[in-house]
């Protein structure tokens, strides 16, 4: 679809959604479509999930939806994402980084090639996309935000899932950096979650264990994490920040991460 063909809808804001697909990026799509924000969904094999996404979220009210397939740990297609969307769909008003690679390590297994990995998705992606967009939004001379997905583990640690741990503390570190640099053109921001959704090796019941340990007895959903993405897109003279949304989380320390039992 030619952006031209957005243009006269009324669009008031596109928003690009990493990971879109499933699971928390999926939420997230839901929320932003019943608020009338035009989608460009990513996915990297899940076509089938994000084409019933994308359904669902022209079904919620999505001034429009459209997908784009590729993988974010290869340099020549994040190169060339925010270029191709906004070919695709129009000038990106909110880039929301929610794809993420999560696999686990220690310091007993640790490979090059593992950490490699996550460094490719969980962190390089997010600043060369943030960087992108910025070139994007002078060239429009407009503003644009970014919300990269984090994790409540950056203000908690563990020695558990060593290379993603490092791969999102690195991530948040360029958070007030990157808010800095693209300042007044882009404004940059982050979530960090706590644990959501079943993931990894957790079976129904450890999930619902690791849920409990937060100091309101319950951590994050996938809708909490997607209201404050619209909170954080709404709120415009909030730059340069990371919002846990974890339930307290982060307030009960641990030697293990949470999905290793209460």
């Amino acid at each position: 679809m030619d952006s031209t063909e957005h243009k006269g809808n009324g669009v008031t804001r596109i928003a690009l959604v990493t990971g879109g697909a499933k699971r928390i990026g999926r939420a997230i799509c839901l929320e932003l479509a019943a608020r009338g924000y035009g989608l460009a969904l990513h996915y990297r094999t899940s076509r089938q999930e994000a084409e019933q996404t994308r359904a669902d979220c022209l079904s919620a009210g999505a001034a429009f939806a459209e997908m784009v397939c590729g993988d974010l740990s290869d340099p020549l297609f994040r190169g060339g994402l925010i270029k191709q969307v906004t070919l695709q769909v129009g000038h990106i008003d909110l880039l929301v980084n929610s794809a993420s690679l999560f696999e686990y390590d220690d310091v007993g297994n640790f490979a090059p090639e593992r950490f490699a990995a996550h460094l490719q998705s969980n962190y390089l992606a997010p600043v060369e996309l943030t960087l992108a967009l910025h070139r994007q939004a002078l060239e429009a001379a407009a503003q644009a935000h970014v919300v990269t997905l984090l994790d409540q583990k950056i203000f908690n640690l563990n020695t558990d899932y060593m290379s993603y741990t490092l791969a999102k503390l690195a991530s948040h570190a360029s958070i007030r950096y990157l808010a800095q640099c693209c300042a007044p053109a882009l404004r940059v921001n982050a979530i960090a979650p706590g644990v959501t959704l079943v993931s990894g090796d957790m079976s129904p019941a450890d999930f619902d264990k690791a849920h409990e340990i937060a100091a309101l007895g319950r951590s994050s959903t996938p809708e909490d994490i997607a209201a404050s993405v619209l909170f954080l897109d709404t709120s415009c003279a909030i730059t340069g920040q990371t919002l846990t949304v974890d339930g307290g989380q982060h307030l009960v320390p641990r030697g293990r991460d949470v999905a290793f039992g209460k």
